[in-house]
């Protein structure tokens, strides 16, 4: 059965076109490691720029890399975000994927298998990066390391076993322009959004998954 950790690697099986970001961390580098941890504390800036959006609507292109920096993927989709722990990525290309959350519970729903996998989405909160996104609590963002470099946010989570090894997250006046998820397989998807828009009016509806007949159901959550 698929696990959430797997949602993050799953970057890498849906579909930025740009080239490759840098690198500025692996965790088997000690030295970088402890030179990050001594940065100075940009958590007060980052939670400014995520305090200006109540919601998000943006188109997006994606490649996937590999720790060699070989391009491994590509494709595009649709994002939706809405306070508090709500989103909704839709992947057209290469293939239909949905991953959608109401805040309450998160459906993964792979379209050409048949298949969805239901998820406690408070739960995992801090384990999908597009989540992140749509909280500035500040207990939460307590459990990262922030960077921040004028517009650009370096995010590492304390805890090593998080999927999401690093975020990184530019912003502009319409909001996210671009995002970078390097997972804990050091493989790494790059997100351009165009067509952004900042604060629109969006349906609650678009975060409620309705479970179409004849779809194999893995229910994860606990009962």
């Amino acid at each position: 059965m698929k696990k959430l950790a797997l949602l993050v690697a799953l970057f890498s099986n849906l579909s930025l076109a740009q080239q490759p970001a840098t690198v500025d961390f692996a965790p088997h580098l000690n030295q970088i490691q402890q030179q990050r941890l001594s940065a100075p504390d940009g958590s007060a800036q980052l939670l400014a720029e995520l305090a200006r959006i109540d919601s998000f609507s943006a188109r997006y292109q994606q490649q996937v890399f590999d720790e060699q920096q070989q391009l491994l993927q590509q494709g595009e989709g649709k994002l939706l975000l809405k306070k508090v722990a709500r989103f909704r990525f839709e992947g057209i290309e290469p293939e239909p994927v949905l991953l959608v959350s109401d805040g309450e519970n998160l459906w993964f729903y792979n379209e050409l298998l048949e298949q969805v996998s239901i998820y406690d989405a408070k739960a995992q909160v801090g384990q999908t990066a597009f989540a992140l996104l749509t909280t500035t609590d500040p207990a939460l963002w307590q459990q990262y390391q922030v960077i921040a470099q004028q517009e650009v946010f370096i995010i590492h989570p304390l805890d090593s076993n998080n999927p999401v090894q690093q975020l990184v997250l530019a912003f502009n006046k319409n909001g996210l322009s671009e995002m970078t998820v390097i997972d804990i397989n050091q493989q790494q998807s790059v997100f351009r959004f165009t067509g952004a828009s900042l604060n629109p009016e969006i349906d609650d509806q678009q975060f409620v998954f309705r479970i179409p007949d004849g779809v194999d159901i893995d229910d994860q959550r606990q009962h």
